[in-house]
């Protein structure tokens, strides 16, 4: 894997992704079981949705800023974004 030296910002947007991702995985693991749901034992609450809604448009928004940065007209994108997982999760 070639070597890149990522702006500090990049890095941070990086890790708010990984941040937002586990915060809706999270709150999708809070909800009842599908197949409570489908047998109408439970349902999800509107609540609930609205809340998983919150967080996948924060985590879409830094999605956004991360595609928009800069520093991928520098370099060779595919390669780069390999490299900048790893470097994030160190």
């Amino acid at each position: 894997m070639a070597d890149f030296d990522f702006p500090a910002d990049l890095i941070d947007l990086q890790r708010a992704f990984y941040a937002a991702d586990r915060r809706c995985e999270e709150i999708g693991a809070s909800w009842p079981r599908p197949t409570a749901v489908a047998a109408g034992i439970e349902e999800i609450s509107e609540e609930q949705h609205a809340e998983l809604s919150r967080a996948r448009a924060e985590r879409l928004e830094v999605v956004e800023r991360m595609a928009a940065h800069p520093w991928w007209g520098t370099v060779d994108r595919l390669k780069a974004k390999a490299a900048l997982r790893k470097a994030a999760r160190a």
